[in-house]
């Protein structure tokens, strides 16, 4: 795991048992999701028999749900997926993070 890595990890871990909201931008679409966050997981990628591979991701645990103008659906496993392969820029603060990946931007805070 690299620094960039584990400087988001620490922060996911360090606010364990509270509510973040995450934003997360894939080309045009925006989704945001709010979770209550008990458990951080890196899962490492893992090639499949037919050598399609996820990619390295973070799993957060915990109770949450899908935020849009309709309402609140919730997660249908209490757990979010972060895809973190090629990991492009990372920004730690102590109420919220940003980070880029190849394959989205994600935004989360802290929710008060």
């Amino acid at each position: 795991m690299n620094e960039s890595l584990k400087s988001v990890t620490d922060w996911l871990n360090a606010h364990k048992q509270q509510t973040v909201m995450i934003r997360k931008q894939e080309l045009e679409d925006i989704d945001q999701t709010r979770i209550t966050l008990e458990d951080v997981e890196y899962k490492p990628s893992t090639p499949t028999i037919d050598e399609y591979t996820e990619g390295d991701s973070l799993i957060l645990h915990g109770s949450g749900a899908v935020v849009n103008e309709q309402g609140d659906i919730p997660l249908p496993q209490s757990t979010y997926q972060i895809y973190v392969d090629g990991l492009k820029y990372t920004n730690v603060q102590d109420q919220q993070l940003s980070m880029e990946t190849e394959r989205a931007k994600y935004e989360i805070f802290i929710q008060s």
